[in-house]
């Protein structure tokens, strides 16, 4: 069996593409697919023939346990690029249990040229640096950094509009951090360039704060409308992360012939 973590449309697409080459294996030549996921939101996105789906975040015991149990050979992480603490406990456990670790991770969008575009950090330096260009402030990093606005100093009598999953679990999580319901965006991306620069303007938001998460992210099509309307963009660097002697691929298919010449899936 191998372990897809996912949480992404590249981790889905992958792992569907992956079980469709099994499907019509018989039962002692087909591998076995766990994928996993940290909602139910994902499960239901995740669902597909050939692939069991469990919801959960582990720790890296719990990983090397799992890894035990279902005699998994190889961990392949096509989590969020930005979940870095996630891929550093599978990377641990991988060590741990003696199996091998392969990691998609999405290509970053070049950033243009643009004299209103800022890099920080993390989402405290973003909070800080949004409180002091602007007075509406539009998050589109979702829900797992939300905390670090709403409780920052810098945006203290600033509004926030924060662009969120549509689930009832995030809904509760804004309302329990005391945002209104009016400054809650739910609503499923990814959004296209009208969909950005409609928002932008509705909200006379004059910052955007963002990830650089890849065309699967919509990062260039938040980056483009946010350019044209004139407002200033800080995007949250990702994490660095130590992939040093581990397989690391940026495309689909690249992923998809490894996994055909060292794992079988042909």
């Amino acid at each position: 069996m191998i372990w897809i973590i996912s949480g992404t449309q590249d981790g889905r697409e992958i792992g569907a593409k992956l079980a469709d080459r099994e499907i019509n294996k018989s039962p002692e030549k087909r591998q076995e697919i766990l994928m996993t996921v940290v909602s139910q939101y994902g499960k239901v996105l995740a669902a597909h023939k050939g692939i069991d789906v469990e919801v959960g975040r582990f720790k890296q015991e719990d990983m090397v346990r799992i890894i035990k149990e279902k005699h998994i050979i190889l961990i392949l992480d096509a989590s969020h690029p930005y979940a870095a603490i996630v891929s550093e406990t599978a990377r641990s456990a991988c060590k741990a249990a003696g199996i091998d670790y392969v990691r998609f991770e999405r290509p970053e969008i070049l950033l243009p040229d643009y004299d209103k575009l800022y890099h920080a950090k993390d989402e405290f330096e973003a909070a800080g640096m949004a409180g002091k260009l602007g007075k509406s402030v539009l998050l589109t990093t979702g829900s797992k950094t939300l905390s670090a606005f709403v409780h920052s100093a810098a945006l203290k009598g600033k509004k926030i509009w924060a662009r969120v999953l549509p689930v009832s679990g995030v809904i509760k999580l804004c309302e329990d951090l005391g945002m209104k319901a009016k400054h809650i965006l739910a609503i499923q991306g990814p959004f296209s360039y009208e969909m950005n620069l409609a928002m932008i303007r509705d909200y006379k938001a004059d910052v955007m704060v963002t990830k650089n998460s890849g065309l699967v992210g919509g990062s260039d099509t938040k980056l483009r409308a946010a350019m044209d309307a004139g407002i200033s963009v800080i995007i949250i660097d990702k994490p660095a992360a130590d992939l040093s002697g581990f397989p690391v691929f940026s495309t689909q298919q690249d992923i998809l012939d490894y996994m055909e010449e060292y794992y079988g899936f042909h």
